[in-house]
């Protein structure tokens, strides 16, 4: 009976991790990737973790089964009956103390000893691409050695270290891209470092994991790892031409609350708007924000922290767009 039980288990739970291990890399149990040095640290933590507890899960509910089972009030016997009064096992008390005690002390030494992986510890010390990253209400905007700005996409080169300064520039948002490396706090007034080695070529998809606000859902990253030769330069200049730039913050910065041609969503409609065609009107709404009980619509301060050329490609978009520059026309009203 006990070993019928305990195979029965048993069995349960390998078919679990196996159906798990297959379905990891499409939103299984198991973590994405991993793409990178730093990810595959991740990913030996989470395994060991999962695969310790589930032995444990296995041995405590088996012993708990086997005690219902092999313990329970017979048919014959009273209702009054009292059971065999056990005083205590001291050698079984110490042996179940010591077994969880010695299992967490391992976990934890594995841990820490998987830190400086996870961390990417000795880049700082090495040749490296530093990049800043600047979290805004509701996109992500990137800042290269050179001056480049990118929005909510960031364009790295293949197998070359990296170091992401984060920050805040309005309240506490968390970077996390899952399939290359963990989750990143970028906090107002803070500079904290993500650093990994991108090992594949490709787009990778992540997300603000910090609730901040209304439109935090739409608030997505793309990574997109390129190849070292032409092709990270190429594509890193080909988004600084003005038009692409004021695009992609157009899409970014304004477009997540105001919709993609300005007709208003959480945001109120937008489009023909006069301050869109007023640079300094739009700067200061930009770098201010608004919150006066003037309007219903609160706006976080999206272009803090602006270089002067991306305001500058902001303004040349809309300008280019009819939908976006033309007011829409005035309607009056007949009597009669």
């Amino acid at each position: 009976m006990l070993r019928k039980l305990v195979a029965a288990v048993s069995i349960a739970v390998l078919s679990a991790f196996a159906a798990g291990s297959a379905f990891a890399a499409r939103g299984g149990i198991g973590p994405p990737g991993p793409d990178t040095p730093s990810g595959e640290a991740i990913s030996r933590l989470y395994w060991v973790v999962l695969g310790l507890c589930a032995v444990v899960f296995v041995l405590v509910e088996t012993a708990l089964i086997l005690f219902i089972i092999r313990f329970r009030r017979r048919r014959d016997t009273p209702e009054s009956a009292e059971g065999p009064q056990i005083h205590g096992n001291t050698r079984l008390e110490i042996i179940w103390t010591a077994i969880p005690a010695l299992l967490l002390a391992a976990l934890a030494i594995f841990t820490f000893t998987q830190i400086p992986a996870v961390q990417a510890q000795g880049i700082e010390d090495e040749q490296h691409l530093t990049i800043r990253v600047e979290a805004h209400q509701f996109y992500w905007e990137y800042r290269y050695p050179g001056g480049e700005v990118t929005v909510n996409t960031l364009y790295l080169p293949v197998d070359e270290p990296v170091e992401l300064e984060l920050t805040g520039m309005d309240v506490i948002h968390s970077w996390w891209v899952p399939a290359l490396t963990g989750k990143m706090d970028a906090i107002p007034g803070r500079i904290n470092s993500l650093r990994f080695v991108p090992e594949t070529t490709g787009d990778f998809e992540g997300k603000c994991a910090e609730l901040c606000g209304i439109q935090h859902a739409f608030m997505p990253t793309t990574v997109s790892v390129l190849g070292q030769d032409d092709e990270y330069e190429s594509t890193l200049a080909s988004q600084q031409e003005t038009l692409a730039l004021g695009k992609a913050t157009w899409e970014g910065a304004c477009a997540t609350c105001h919709g993609l041609s300005g007709e208003g969503d959480i945001g109120p409609s937008i489009a023909g708007n006069g301050t869109l065609s007023n640079e300094d009107g739009l700067k200061t709404l930009l770098e201010n924000g608004q919150n006066t009980s003037q309007f219903d619509y609160y706006m976080p301060p999206v272009g803090r922290g602006w270089p002067p050329e991306q305001l500058d490609a902001l303004m040349a978009y809309i300008k280019s767009n009819e939908t976006l520059s033309t007011a829409p026309p005035t309607t009056t009203g007949g009597g009669g």
